[in-house]
């Protein structure tokens, strides 16, 4: 698979706006269980990102 610089602005973008949902939820959270939560929620994302990459 070929990587363009457009698919890397992308990744970059998405990243960074996960990253930023990521924040949000921590800073909400009101107990252990929504702070592990938040981190199986990032972790899932990026997996996911990286794993299935969108095309455009």
């Amino acid at each position: 698979m070929t990587i363009t610089f457009p698919d890397v602005e992308n990744m970059i973008e998405e990243s960074s706006s996960l990253f930023e949902c990521y924040l949000e939820r921590i800073f909400e959270s009101k107990n252990m269980n929504d702070l592990i939560s938040a981190s199986h929620w990032y972790t899932d994302a990026v997996f996911n990102m990286l794993t299935y990459p969108r095309h455009r």
